[in-house]
């Protein structure tokens, strides 16, 4: 089958782009002497996560309980929970998935922190957690200052082991040139660091330290102070990650294959998907929800459930009813989201499809 015999909308992955990306990737932690840990909730499909430790991931991230069973389900042993997990059946599904994979997950208070103390325990179990530290996004994490003394409380609980200290350092989707993206990659190694070196004397801990994210992924180097990262987007990007200098429009490995089901004027086309095909999100600095593969001038300015209104004012490519065009979306990770099912293609030919397993796992 070729892409031409889909229907659309259809979520499309070039594997020729997305392999790249993966080697990228790769080499960048190699050269940093970091492992990967990459967040699999950009793609939430096991194929891809089995391609990235099969080039060298240490383990794979997740959100949520549900992603992390169904990786689990598929197979992978070594799940990090970058989230706090918290109530009553929640915990209880920790368990059971501990009993088969090693699982860590975040805490960052003894409110979250005893619980999961009280029911591993209670099964003699011992779950590794990281301690979660704010490094300025100002989310979820008590703050450099307030971590060692929480540390201490949590080295203090039954059925939890103290694995270590992890970050987000989102601000940098707010930076505003290369240089700040560096400066915020750096203060997260800087914050952590100390904390690190702060719970040697009060609360011990492995030393294991994750942060890291795509747009910060290429700016760390030997001795940083991590000694991790988990990128997520970078297996696909899209425009959130063009404008954050970390992703060429050829690094776009997704794309959202749809029609033109009206050309009502000139330099105006409507396509057959919307946002229940196309994330939302805006880009810091690009206008619109996406722009074509086929000409970086032509952008959806405008999103209706079922129909994306583009402007062609700005492109050179000249479109009619029935044609097919490659949406870039701004926001890759919940544009996967929307979509049952990727296709992966190659060279213009149907490779395979996958299943998105993890589609809809937010419990």
């Amino acid at each position: 089958m070729r892409i031409a015999d889909l229907d659309t909308p259809s979520l499309l992955v070039d594997l020729d782009r997305l392999e790249a990306n993966l080697d990228r990737m790769a080499r960048i932690v190699r050269s940093a002497d970091l492992h990967l840990r990459p967040h699999t909730k950009t793609h939430k499909t096991p194929e891809i996560a089995k391609m990235q430790l099969a080039r060298g991931a240490a383990g794979i991230t997740v959100a949520k309980i549900g992603e992390a069973e169904v990786m689990a389900d598929a197979g992978i042993d070594d799940i990090f929970i970058a989230h706090q997990v918290v109530g009553e059946k929640k915990i209880e599904r920790l368990v059971e998935l501990a009993k088969r994979v090693k699982v860590a997950v975040g805490v960052d208070s003894m409110d979250a922190a005893a619980p999961l103390s009280t029911a591993f325990a209670l099964q003699g179990m011992r779950l590794p957690v990281l301690l979660e530290v704010d490094v300025g996004l100002r989310r979820c994490g008590v703050s450099a200052e307030e971590a060692p003394l929480l540390a201490r409380e949590i080295n203090t609980l039954p059925g939890l082991n103290l694995a270590g200290v992890f970050a987000y350092a989102g601000q940098v989707y707010a930076a505003r040139n290369e240089n700040e993206v560096a400066g915020i990659a750096a203060f997260e190694c800087r914050t952590l660091t100390e904390v690190v070196q702060h719970l040697s004397h009060l609360a011990p801990v492995e030393g294991w330290v994750s942060g890291g994210s795509t747009p910060t992924a290429a700016h760390y180097t030997a001795g940083c102070g991590l000694t991790e990262i988990r990128p997520g987007t970078y297996v696909f990007n899209d425009r959130m990650q063009i404008d954050r200098w970390s992703a060429r429009p050829e690094d776009c490995a997704l794309t959202v294959l749809a029609t033109v089901v009206s050309t009502p004027e000139p330099g105006r086309a409507v396509l057959d998907a919307g946002s229940k095909s196309l994330s939302t999100d805006q880009a810091p600095e690009s206008p619109g929800y996406g722009m074509l593969k086929e000409d970086s001038g032509a952008v959806l300015v405008k999103l209706n459930e079922e129909h994306g209104f583009l402007d062609l004012s700005n492109a050179e490519l000249k479109l009619r009813v029935g044609d097919r065009v490659e949406v870039i979306p701004n926001h890759c990770c919940t544009t996967v989201n929307l979509h049952d099912e990727l296709v992966a293609v190659r060279k213009g030919e149907v490779v395979e499809t996958w299943r998105i397993a993890a589609r809809g796992k937010v419990k």
